[in-house]
């Protein structure tokens, strides 16, 4: 039986505050995923960030958007929240601010806050927080005290649901952050000032380029301190989720940097840490390669095969990409170590990228599916009828392709600054809960 799982962001969840949070919505959908026997719920980042989930400003902090204040209202922290209007559209802004300011007024100090705001990292993140907006630091950890009470709740029952939480871990912080500025010899520097912007060379995404406003790592600084900066990383994400998804795996073999004022088009690629990282990471015990699924899609090379094949990690196929219809074939169809996906959050979703094939591709599709016994007449449940019958181990389906959504619902389109990525959720739950059965019934 393949595992089947479900991606849906936080932010994306309904919300009675503008923005999907780690309120009774997020226990309403570990239900409806319990109830329908799915194992995974795939959430992208949940750190600390300026909107950009993968340009976190720290990665041991989280979002203080996903504070729900019908959970301090729960502790006796705050009474009668106001409620906004429902909106398909997440709202990033100060709303539920005077929530936060008088829970902290309302807060006891315990023998449990004394322990957790113990952390350097916690500290790092106050610190730079009362720098930049002028608030207490002790604000800024009872922030992130209530964030980690909150969502290792939320971790709790979805565990006892018999639900896993699937876990993103970014691969570069954002420029301006507290890992910039408490870790700045493990980023490419010249004279205190950042030479290089991460990004790729032309892809399926954009053909100049994707530059990504974050900066690049030493990797001689790293290796030099025996990987320590990343280890760590990788230990407290093991304690956050059941599984982590390594955000681009190809830069852990080779990473391609963009000089600073330049087009992505004049970048270059660098030896990333590779081996001699992971060989660090798995001399504990406790971590092993079956916690980790890999964002291998993209521009890979063969050496990057090599490195996620050499530790057995579960890699990723889209199948908007996999599918060649000229050939009539699945070019990723003889591995069985993979997650397989009709599209993603960085996709557009099946309804349109189907929308926007010629006719002839349309046809070709269709007859793909068929010829594997894919009779379904909706494009959307095809893939995913497909998904069941490919030699994946994991299938895992955006909820807007359960919902049949266009890509008004997209949730990002790479490399590109708009008003719209990161912000689609959904106004409820009703129309999930009845198209669900269907991609239950399909396995």
């Amino acid at each position: 039986m393949k595992e089947k799982g479900i991606i849906l962001p936080i932010f994306s969840l309904p919300s009675k505050y503008g923005i999907g949070d780690f309120g009774n919505e997020a226990y309403e959908f570990i239900d409806i995923l319990s109830n329908n026997n799915i194992k995974y719920w795939e959430i992208l980042p949940i750190n600390a960030c300026r909107k950009l989930p993968y340009a976190p400003i720290s990665y041991y902090t989280l979002n203080e958007d996903y504070i729900s204040p019908d959970k301090l209202q729960e502790k006796g922290l705050i009474k009668n929240p106001q409620q906004r209007e429902i909106s398909s559209k997440a709202i990033y802004d100060d709303y539920k601010e005077k929530y936060f300011i008088e829970a902290f007024n309302n807060f006891s100090i315990d023998e449990k806050y004394i322990e957790f705001i113990k952390s350097e990292e916690i500290n790092q993140y106050a610190e730079y927080m009362s720098s930049i907006k002028g608030l207490n630091k002790n604000y800024y950890l009872f922030l992130q005290y209530i964030l980690f009470e909150q969502w290792n709740s939320i971790k709790e029952y979805a565990n006892s649901k018999n639900v896993e939480i699937i876990g993103d871990m970014p691969i570069y912080p954002a420029f301006d952050s507290v890992e910039t500025t408490f870790n700045l010899k493990y980023f490419q520097t010249e004279a205190g000032n950042f030479k290089f912007e991460a990004g790729t060379p032309p892809d399926f995404y954009s053909k100049t380029g994707q530059k990504w406003n974050t900066p690049v790592y030493n990797v001689q600084k790293i290796k030099e301190d025996g990987f320590s900066y990343l280890i760590k990383r990788y230990n407290y994400y093991l304690k956050l989720f059941d599984k982590i998804r390594i955000d681009h795996f190809r830069g852990y073999d080779s990473f391609y940097k963009i000089p600073i004022g330049e087009l992505g088009t004049q970048g270059y690629y660098e030896d990333g840490v590779s081996y001699d990282f992971f060989n660090e990471l798995f001399k504990n015990q406790d971590i092993t390669p079956e916690k980790f699924i890999v964002e291998d899609l993209g521009d890979i090379r063969k050496e990057t095969i090599e490195l996620r094949d050499f530790y057995g990690f579960t890699g990723q196929k889209m199948l908007q990409t996999s599918i060649d219809l000229e050939k009539m074939i699945d070019n990723y169809n003889i591995i069985d170590n993979i997650m397989v996906l009709p599209g993603n959050h960085d996709s557009s979703t099946v309804c349109s990228w189907y929308n926007n094939l010629d006719y002839k591709d349309k046809e070709k599709l269709k007859t793909f599916l068929q010829n594997n016994n894919c009779l379904d007449s909706n494009i959307n449940y095809g893939l995913i009828q497909y998904c069941f019958k490919s030699k994946s181990k994991i299938i895992m389906v955006t909820v807007q392709d359960i919902l049949e959504l266009d890509d008004d619902s997209r949730i990002n389109i790479p490399g590109v600054t708009n008003s719209k990525n990161w912000t689609w959720k959904l106004k409820d739950f009703s129309d999930f809960r009845k198209n669900i059965i269907k991609y239950r019934e399909l396995s």
